[in-house]
């Protein structure tokens, strides 16, 4: 299991579990797990082994949970992953925080990486766009995907007919 498209959904939200209890908490307990996840604590030891026997935590009988590196790289990876998406369905679809949140992560299982990429593109695009010509509102993405960076702003304004906040919506 080198890459989170690798990991089942299960793996994944325990990954993601672990990691923010590890920061939550001084240590990780199967107790703690178990709660967070609404689970009884067998389920959580059957699982706990299969992460162990894939190199993702290290786990003693009655001891406590840790993330081996490689387990740190993926769930700080599906950390990342769920953010974006979260963040794309709040700011960029409008969606509820509550909503953003319970869809993020039914997306973020099932998304391809290029995928993820490309929503974290656009997202540092749009943040970008707003940085620079205080704006939401141009779609010339496909130009900063190639390009790495903005258009200059006559090209915006005479190609790209953007619209800027402070001119009126008639006049492009």
């Amino acid at each position: 299991m080198e890459n989170i498209n690798d990991l089942s959904s299960s793996f994944q939200d325990y990954l993601l579990d672990i990691l923010k209890l590890g920061d939550e908490k001084k240590v990780v307990r199967l107790k703690d797990i178990a709660e967070k996840r609404k689970v009884k604590m067998p389920a959580v030891n059957v699982m706990l082994k299969k992460m162990e026997k894939a190199g993702l935590i290290v786990h003693e009988n009655y001891g406590y949970v840790e993330l081996t590196e490689k387990g740190m790289e993926l769930a700080a990876q599906i950390e990342k992953r769920h953010k974006v998406l979260y963040k794309f369905l709040k700011d960029i679809l409008n969606l509820p925080q509550e909503i953003a949140e319970k869809d993020a992560h039914k997306i973020e299982h099932d998304l391809d990486e290029k995928a993820i990429k490309n929503i974290s593109a656009f997202m540092e695009f749009v943040d970008l766009m707003e940085k620079k010509f205080h704006t939401r509102e141009c779609f010339c993405f496909s130009y900063f995907s190639e390009n790495g960076d903005l258009p200059s702003e006559d090209v915006c304004k005479t190609r790209l007919l953007l619209r800027f906040k402070d001119e009126p919506k008639n006049s492009k």
